[in-house]
């Protein structure tokens, strides 16, 4: 495979990767937030998701649940 086809296939990956990780950022949020509606604690979501607790806590604010 010479450099060029190289760049094009590392390229087309990352897009694909960068699709499949919009979607589950899609998916994240309304998971997040109906843990914490059930009492899942945010400790307990970051080590069942290594979510970052601050990511939890933002996606906890803009539900109006703070």
């Amino acid at each position: 495979m010479d450099a060029d086809n190289a760049r094009r296939a590392a390229l087309s990956s990352l897009q694909a990767w960068g699709r499949s990780r919009r979607k589950l950022e899609t998916d994240r949020d309304p998971l997040v937030r109906a843990a914490l509606k059930a009492g899942v604690t945010i400790e307990e979501i970051h080590k069942a998701t290594d979510l970052g607790r601050s990511t939890i806590d933002r996606i906890k604010k803009e539900a109006g649940d703070a």
